[in-house]
């Protein structure tokens, strides 16, 4: 068995003990007096950014210290006001460069930037990055961009209220490199974004400080030994989540994955005791990607105080579960886990994972049972929505692997197409819709077994819902489940097949095109049978 343990490397200047010694703070930052003032750009700002260097968007030959565990504590910016806050896990890349240069990515913990700055060679070691230096370009409107630079940023009363301000007086920010660590070396100046007329955004470090990742995911010994178990678990008191999870019994070590969404394939391991199963620390699960941040699994009791009506979060050291030895079945307990970027303090987009259990599958493979729909509003003066209920067990009453159900909507008789120029959420064009998906855009939001779909055309008198299991070469479907805004009816199944008998083009407004030219259109394709197929044309 590996064992992981939750020590920093040494050299850094911030805490390194075990997350059981540094209690997690709750998801809310600390407002502050700090203003979002417009203040004009200074002079010497203004001549400096006319000299600047094109941003570096690629990475710099030299020596690369790839992922490295970052944690920063400074301000963020939401709802024009500035906030205190920390962020810890942040993935970030270091470059030692063939030039004698050196070279850090992302250098504003709280924005992730696909930019680097540049920095040389000061006295011992130190590092000085002279700044400012942009590391990104926004775009703010129809062909307009702001670009927006690194800068050093002081402490100023600006008509009595309390900035950070462009440092006219030094733009060198002066960062240690030792012992393959780097760390914020002045930590009175804010090492900030601002505009390119001088407005800072509200984002910025005070203390930053990275070292490589010392952590490592603790898994079986013989992944392949899996077997798949239905994992539930409650991310709140009224939602329930169902998924598979593999497991791995090893002994008395006890290993389980997909128990978070971002790093699905990272096992958390358990320790079996007789009739119990308990699982003790904060545990390293891996990097998400996406966001550039490290996750942790941590034990916690989340629950809501309803005599302070505020939502608790403890901190525990370890959670217990009773352990069925035949059955290997993991019975729920009060309490659970906390999914989270970082280990020291909770971050605004954790997962609650309370009152978690672990059963056997039984693998029966069959069609999805037939959707339920709940609501469905017409698009006719705004936004639209369907919101639906999909079981998570098949008709043959046995949980479905998640990763192989879809849903489809339909419109009338045509299945819909999702196309990212209109849900603008999604990079690529989608018809089966995954069961979990859910966009930053929330026109897809699932809640358990619920799931809302944003609606935004119009002009079709129902709207359909068909639940789809996709494995391979085997397809199988719900009935289609129609509504048209006041009953719930006319269940059918409509599956496209025989040759194509007519053909109609339609504009991306639904209007029909008797010749397409010069754009994108939609093909509804009618066959022998009467079913209908659609799909998307390009036409240069």
């Amino acid at each position: 068995m590996k064992k992981t343990t939750l020590m920093l490397a040494a050299a850094l200047s911030f805490s390194a003990a075990t997350f059981a010694q540094t209690p997690a703070q709750t998801p809310t930052q600390q407002k502050t007096t700090l203003k979002l003032a417009k203040v004009a750009a200074p002079a010497k700002m203004a001549k400096v950014i006319e000299n600047v260097p094109e941003m570096i968007t690629k990475q710099p030959a030299g020596k690369l210290y790839k992922d490295m565990y970052g944690y920063a504590k400074g301000f963020i910016s939401m709802w024009g006001m500035i906030y205190e806050d920390k962020m810890d896990g942040r993935a970030r890349d270091f470059v030692v460069g063939d030039d004698g240069c050196y070279y850090m990515s992302s250098p504003i913990t709280f924005q992730y930037t696909d930019s680097w700055i540049k920095g040389e060679k000061g006295e011992g070691d130190t590092i000085v990055f002279k700044l400012p230096q942009q590391i990104m370009v926004h775009e703010v409107g129809d062909d307009q961009t702001m670009n927006y630079y690194a800068a050093r940023l002081k402490f100023q009363k600006v008509n009595g209220e309390n900035q950070y301000v462009y440092d006219e007086s030094s733009q060198d920010m002066k960062f240690v490199w030792r012992n393959d660590s780097l760390i914020k070396a002045d930590t009175n100046a804010l090492l900030g974004m601002v505009s390119e007329k001088g407005d800072w955004n509200g984002l910025g470090d005070l203390i930053s400080e990275t070292a490589p990742n010392p952590f490592v995911n603790d898994g079986p010994a013989d992944p392949s030994k899996a077997e798949k178990f239905i994992f539930t678990f409650h991310p709140s008191e009224r939602t329930t989540t169902q998924r598979i999870s593999k497991v791995v019994i090893e002994g008395n070590d006890f290993y389980a994955n997909n128990i978070d969404p971002q790093v699905p394939e990272a096992w958390i391991h358990g320790v079996i005791d007789g009739n119990k199963l308990s699982f003790t620390g904060a545990q390293y699960m891996g990097l998400d990607k996406n966001k550039h941040q490290y996750r942790f699994n941590i034990p916690f009791n989340v629950y809501y105080d309803e005599s302070t009506y505020e939502t608790v979060y403890q901190q525990l050291k370890k959670v217990t579960f009773k352990y069925d030895a035949k059955t290997k079945k993991v019975n729920k307990c009060p309490y659970g886990f906390l999914s989270n970027y970082g280990y020291r303090n909770i971050a605004m987009e954790m997962q609650v994972v309370m009152q978690p259990e672990f059963e056997a599958w039984n693998g029966v493979i069959a069609a999805p049972q037939n959707p339920t729909i709940l609501q469905y509003q017409e698009a006719s003066s705004g936004e639209g929505c369907i919101i639906f209920d999909l079981p998570r067990n098949n008709v043959k009453n046995s949980f479905m692997d998640q990763s192989y159900v879809y849903f489809n909507l339909f419109f009338d008789d045509e299945l819909v197409t999702f196309y990212p120029d209109q849900y603008t959420g999604i990079s690529e064009e989608m018809t089966d819709v995954p069961v979990d998906f859910a966009d930053a855009n929330y026109a897809f939001q699932t809640h358990g077994s619920q799931h809302r779909v944003a609606i935004y055309d119009s002009g079709f008198e129902r709207v359909g819902v068909m639940g789809v299991y996709q494995d391979g070469d085997v397809r199988l479907c719900s009935d289609i489940v129609w509504s048209d805004g006041s009953v719930t009816s006319d269940i059918r199944n409509a599956h496209v097949s025989g040759e194509v008998q007519a053909s109609t083009y339609y504009d991306l407004s639904g209007r029909a095109v008797a010749a397409p030219a010069h754009g994108v259109f939609i093909k509804k394709s009618v066959g022998s049978d009467g079913t209908v197929r659609t799909s998307k044309v390009v036409v240069k």
